[in-house]
This record gives structure tokens, sequence and C-alpha cells, in this order.
């Protein structure tokens, strides 16, 4: 796939940006928005006294996985997430690529009073108003898609409609961009979006580069409880785990077993 795959999404999105502009403008997503309750804090779950965060996602393909198929439906799958401890709630929404919908944070929030991120590929300032039109209530910006300025601006503006700007990284490049355009929580993705292979030695090896007054969310690879007692850092506030619980018959109870080993280390 390499940088080609990540290319043709860009594309894809420009052309989706297009046509919901013209179906529905800022202007009229901004009186949506006037009328919507606060957003639920995404950045409060990060900062708990008794220690990491759990971020449960809901996504329905991958790309890079042709067996890949969640094990329970949305309307088990969130409430399984809850009682199984999860501080947050991670949607992939795009549609061509992941199977996604913008209606599924909706669908989501009526049945789960956690916060939600919105899971895509943000590139310009519409589909930040988008997201909170949709009632999203932090948003994930990747680093490697959104130019410099860009990059800034979607941060700050996705701050100035009260949601929580979460900036995804891979490489030092990313990171040093994250921290230029001013990102207060940071998601290191072991996994690799130009060729989708993951290297579980990213988050620990970019951690590094992250200052103390930061929160770090790790994502990708983890598919056993006690990977998520390799890094120490005291920057790494959450985990955001996709498929090891999308695969699993009893999500709720893998949740348990993580967090009681978080707990015990």
């Amino acid at each position: 796939m390499a940088q080609s795959f990540l290319r043709k999404i860009v594309k894809e999105k420009q052309q989706e940006i297009e046509r919901a502009g013209k179906r529905a403008p800022i202007e009229a997503l901004m009186q949506v928005i006037l009328n919507l309750p606060p957003v639920r804090n995404f950045r409060d779950i990060l900062y708990r006294p008794q220690g990491k965060s759990l971020i449960a996602e809901v996504k329905l393909k991958m790309p890079s996985s042709k067996t890949f198929k969640p094990k329970l439906k949305l309307g088990a799958l969130v409430p399984a997430y809850e009682r199984g401890g999860a501080k947050g709630l991670s949607v992939v929404t795009d549609n061509k690529f992941f199977g996604g919908k913008l209606g599924l944070i909706d669908e989501m929030k009526k049945i789960s009073s956690l916060p939600i991120l919105r899971k895509d590929f943000i590139i310009d300032a519409y589909q930040i108003y988008e997201s909170r039109a949709a009632k999203a209530d932090a948003v994930l910006l990747i680093a490697a898609i959104i130019p410099d300025k860009g990059l800034s601006k979607l941060v700050h503006l996705t701050s100035s409609l009260g949601m929580a700007p979460v900036v995804e990284v891979h490489t030092a490049p990313d990171m040093k961009r994250a921290l230029r355009a001013g990102a207060d929580v940071i998601l290191i993705n072991n996994r690799d979006l130009a060729t989708m292979k993951v290297n579980k030695q990213t988050v620990g090896r970019l951690i590094k580069m992250v200052p103390k007054d930061i929160a770090v969310i790790a994502a990708s690879g983890y598919e056993k409880p006690e990977e998520l007692l390799d890094i120490t850092s005291d920057r790494l506030r959450g985990f955001l785990l996709g498929r090891v619980l999308l695969e699993s018959k009893t999500p709720e109870v893998l949740l348990h077993e993580m967090y009681e080993l978080l707990i015990k280390s």
C-alpha cells in the first residue's frame, strides 16, 4: 500500500468534504452546534488519580485485514465496554475504507455516558465543525496528512469548539510538528498508516520526546494484558484498544483483566 494508500484516502476525503459542504454548509452546522449541550470532557479521563485509562474503539472493518469482524453488535458492544471499565470511546467514522459513518457518534451517545473520540482522516476545518455538530467530544488529527500551518489551525479550532484535539504521530518528525502545533494530547500509534505494519517499540521510543505536561495515549498492537506494562513513562496516560476488544466475545472481561493488572503494577 505504502504512501499511495494515504494519498488515496486524502483524495477521497477531499471529495467527501466538497459533497458534504454542498449538503450542509458551515453556517448550517454552526446553527446545529449552537443548540447542542456541552461536550463530555475527554481530557479529564486521562488525568484520573487512579492511573491510566483504557479507551475502547468501535470500527466495522479494517483495510489491512480481510478476516476482521467485530464479535458484538453496537448495541451490545458499547455497554460491554462501559461495564468493563472503559473510560472513553473511540469510533472510526470513515465509510469507504473502514465501513463507519458519522451517525455512529450519536448512536453511541444514546447508549453511553462516556466521552467519544471521532477517528477519521481529518484534513479540513469543515470536518471539525462537522464533528462538533455530530456530537463528538474529541477529534483525532493525524499529523502525517496535515501540513504544519493547517495542523496548528485545526488544533486551535477544535479546542475553540469545546472538543479535545488528539494529535496522532508515528515518527519523530510527526512528534515535533504535533508539539509545534500546540497539541496537549498526543496519540502515539505503533501502526504505520502508510504500510499498516505495527512496531511495538514506537511508543517507547517517541514518548521520550514528550514534555511532562502533555498526555500520551498509546495505540495499536496490544493483544495481551501484560503488554500494557511495557512502558513505564509517567507521560503515558492511556491506551486505545481496538481489534483485541472487537474480536473478543467478552470484551468487558478483558478490560477488567487489563485494569486489574495496571492497578497492581
